[in-house]
């Protein structure tokens, strides 16, 4: 929503007058945004104000964007903005109260579409999955760069939205101090970091990389390989904050309380999914390293895998929590399969409000698709759908961000 300068004044008039009133104020489109930095645990304001934002994710790609049904399928730059820019205008309409979004720049526009077939024909039968860089192209990822990644990073800004920018793809399953993979991020981070657009922009943000696994010489080289990449881009002049991952796809930290990353401005990127840290969730299983689900697991378990894997970062640098959601398997609407629960007894949500509050300086997320969130509406009861039902994600996260809007305004 955009405002002539005369049809701001009724508006600017009922700001000044609630502010003398001591009552917080909630910004508008268009408002001026606060640049942002790290001191010690915290990201802060230009004022040295604690903040924590809130906030949502887009990726850019037909499959991504309702499998085909939000713009189609090809390469239509235009059909593609149009369809993106409208969701973060719904949102907004909707009354969502967000703060940030996490840009993907989706590798479905930098691989080269004749060497993903080539690699197809030398792999038959293998998955060409976000993992695999061998079709990587840096004249496509320069092109639309330039023509959708940053137009769509700028419309956010526009929306009043800080942009956390993450890198075509994910990790590899084991990577290693100076393979492939780590001169692939040095590669992208080099030509994002370059763009006068981007560098030392103070409302953009970089995510090294997605969901790394493990290392192949053990965990104490994951500082050394991230290490280099911050280094790369400092050593360019780009002073942007930075969120580093760690391993067990963003879900273990311990690594970097022993080594942590030098540098001003660094933060810690972290995932968190219902069965993670020992949390509740539908399903037994998960993983030694994300935390083993136990199903009906309570509080004290979820708090503890938290206090385990990641507040050995959290004690000293801010988190940005870059994944999240949660809902009742049989809506196939979510990543995460689990209920909200009631905080300090079974659930998965409830509780990871809690330990997020009471972790005290992380940022967080919903990862659920745009799409949904553009249709949610909130004057509608409680019923039995994704956007209705309250053990699923939409419906507390939105109370919940409103809530935090109100109490802690950082405009």
């Amino acid at each position: 929503m955009r405002y002539r300068s005369l049809r701001l004044l009724p508006l600017l008039a009922a700001v000044l007058l609630l502010a003398a009133h001591g009552i917080p104020t909630l910004a508008w489109r268009g408002m001026k945004m606060r640049p942002l930095h790290i001191e010690g645990r915290y990201l802060c304001d230009d004022r040295g104000k604690h903040v924590n934002l809130h906030g949502f994710g887009q990726t850019y790609s037909p499959w991504f964007n309702e499998q085909g049904k939000g713009w189609g399928w090809g390469y239509n730059v235009e059909a593609c903005l149009e369809y993106n820019k409208g969701l973060i205008d719904e949102i907004d309409r909707r009354g969502w109260k967000m703060q940030w979004l996490r840009l993907h720049a989706d590798p479905y526009w930098s691989n080269d579409p004749e060497l993903t077939r080539q690699w197809h024909e030398e792999h038959p039968g293998e998955n060409f999955g976000e993992h695999v860089i061998a079709a990587f192209s840096e004249q496509r990822f320069r092109r639309y760069l330039d023509s959708l990644f940053i137009p769509m990073a700028q419309y956010a800004i526009e929306a009043g939205l800080y942009v956390v920018m993450r890198p075509p793809g994910v990790c590899p399953h084991v990577i290693s101090p100076g393979d492939e993979y780590q001169q692939y991020l040095e590669k992208v981070w080099t030509i994002i970091c370059s763009d006068p657009r981007l560098k030392n922009n103070p409302y953009v943000m970089f995510e090294l990389a997605n969901e790394p696994v493990r290392m192949k010489d053990g965990e104490e080289t994951c500082p050394i390989f991230f290490q280099k990449i911050v280094d790369t881009i400092r050593s360019l002049g780009c002073n942007n904050i930075l969120w580093v991952p760690g391993l067990g796809w963003q879900s273990s930290y311990q690594c970097y309380a022993k080594s942590p990353i030098r540098g001003e401005n660094i933060g810690y990127a972290v995932h968190c999914y219902p069965g993670w840290y020992g949390s509740d969730s539908e399903a037994e299983g998960g993983s030694v390293e994300q935390g083993v689900v136990t199903k009906g697991a309570r509080y004290e378990q979820f708090a503890e895998g938290w206090n385990r894997q990641v507040m050995p970062v959290a004690e000293f640098s801010p988190i940005l929590l870059t994944e999240m959601d949660w809902a009742p398997a049989r809506y196939n609407c979510s990543w995460g399969k689990a209920t909200t629960g009631v905080a300090g007894a079974e659930g998965f949500g409830a509780n990871f409000r809690r330990i997020m509050d009471e972790t005290g300086n992380v940022s967080w997320m919903l990862f659920t698709g745009p799409e949904h969130l553009a249709r949610y509406d909130d004057s509608l009861p409680d019923g039995d759908t994704f956007l209705t039902d309250p053990e699923a994600c939409p419906r507390p996260i939105y109370g919940w961000f409103r809530h935090y809007a109100r109490k802690s305004p950082i405009r």
